[in-house]
C-alpha cells in the first residue's frame, strides 16, 4: 500500500466512525446564529492585532501623515530600535522581558500549586475548618479589588516586601479561581483510591503526593498556563508593589505616557507585538489541554 492509499483509508475508517449528528431546523438556525456571532467576535481581534503588526512596520512620519494607510516599506529596524530606545526607569526591553519571565514563573507555580494542596486537604479532609476556608475563599472572590487596596499595601508594607522578589510569597494563599476549580476536580474522584491505599499501609502524605495529585497533572498544566498568561499581562501590579522590576505589561503602560512615545506609534506598537507575541503562541498551543481540562473540574463538581 503506497502512500496515497494509506491516508485514503485513514480518512475513509476516520468518517466512518464518527458519529453523525443529526440537527433539528432550529438547532441549525441557532448554531448558525451562534457561529456567526463569534465569528464576527474574532474578527475584531484578528483586525486589532494585524492593524498592529502594519503599524509596527511603518515609517514615524508615514504614520503621522495617514495612520491607516498601508506601510509603503516594511520597516523591521523598529523592533530593533524598540529593545533600545525604550526604557522604564533604565531597564530596557531585555531587562523588562527578564522581570516578566521570573515574575510570571514565580506567580503561577506558587498559585497554581497552593491552589492544588489547599483544594486538597480542604474537599478530602471534612471538618469545620475545611468548610470556613471554602467559603473564605468564595466571599475574598467577591470582594472589590480597590476596597481592599488600602489595606493590602499598607500590610506588604509592614511585613517589607514591598519592591523585592518576596513578594511572590503573597501569592501563598491559595483562594481564587484556581481553588474553586480544583475543590470542583478533587470532589469529583471517589474516596476508593485513598481507601486502598490505606489498606496498603499509605499514610495521609502517601495518598497525597502519590495518588491524588498526580491525577490533577492536565489541570494543574492547564491552570497553570491561564495563570501565567494573567501574570504576564498583569501590570497593575507589578506599578504598586514592584516599581523597580517592571515588566513588559508595566513597561508599555508607563510607555505610553511619555511626550516621545506619542510621536512615535510605531516603535510602540513593535514592543507591543514583542510582548503580545509569546501568550498568543503559547495559548495557541495548549487551547485544547485548557479547554478539555478547565472544563472536565469545573463541571463535573
Amino acid at each position: 500500500m503506497n502512500v496515497k492509499a494509506y491516508f485514503a483509508q485513514r480518512r475513509r475508517i476516520k468518517k466512518l466512525s464518527k458519529p453523525k449528528v443529526r440537527r433539528s431546523k432550529s438547532n441549525k438556525i441557532i448554531f448558525a446564529i451562534v457561529f456567526v456571532i463569534f465569528f464576527l467576535y474574532a474578527c475584531t481581534y484578528l483586525y486589532t492585532f494585524g492593524w498592529a503588526i502594519i503599524v509596527s512596520l511603518r515609517d514615524r512620519l508615514e504614520f503621522i501623515h495617514d495612520p491607516f494607510a498601508l506601510p509603503g516599506a516594511l520597516h523591521f529596524e523598529n523592533y530593533i530600535d524598540a529593545f533600545v530606545s525604550l526604557q522604564v526607569g533604565g531597564s530596557n526591553l531585555l531587562v523588562m522581558m527578564f522581570n516578566t519571565i521570573w515574575y510570571s514563573l514565580g506567580a503561577t507555580v506558587i498559585c497554581v500549586f497552593a491552589s492544588n494542596f489547599l483544594a486538597y486537604v480542604v474537599c478530602k479532609y471534612k471538618n469545620l475548618f475545611g468548610r470556613i476556608y471554602y467559603y473564605i475563599a468564595v466571599f475574598v472572590m467577591l470582594i472589590p479589588i480597590v476596597g481592599a487596596l488600602p489595606q493590602q499595601y499598607a500590610l506588604y508594607d509592614t511585613l517589607g516586601i514591598i519592591d523585592t522578589p518576596l513578594f511572590l510569597i503573597t501569592y501563598v494563599g491559595g483562594t481564587g479561581f484556581q481553588f474553586i476549580l480544583f475543590h470542583g476536580f478533587y470532589k469529583n474522584i471517589a474516596n476508593d483510591y485513598a481507601d486502598a491505599a490505606k489498606v496498603d499501609g499509605g499514610g495521609h502524605f502517601t495518598i497525597m503526593f502519590r495518588i491524588m495529585i498526580p491525577q490533577s497533572l492536565p489541570m494543574t498544566l492547564a491552570l497553570g498556563i491561564i495563570a501565567f498568561i494573567g501574570y504576564w499581562n498583569d501590570y497593575m501590579t507589578v506599578f504598586m508593589f514592584l516599581p523597580s522590576h517592571p515588566t513588559l505589561a508595566t513597561g508599555l503602560y508607563l510607555f505610553q505616557t511619555q511626550p516621545s512615545i506619542r510621536s512615535n506609534y510605531p516603535l510602540l506598537y513593535a514592543a507591543i507585538i514583542i510582548a503580545t507575541v509569546p501568550v498568543v503562541v503559547l495559548y495557541a498551543a495548549f487551547q485544547e489541554k485548557i479547554m478539555v481540562n478547565t472544563v472536565a473540574g469545573g463541571l463535573k463538581g
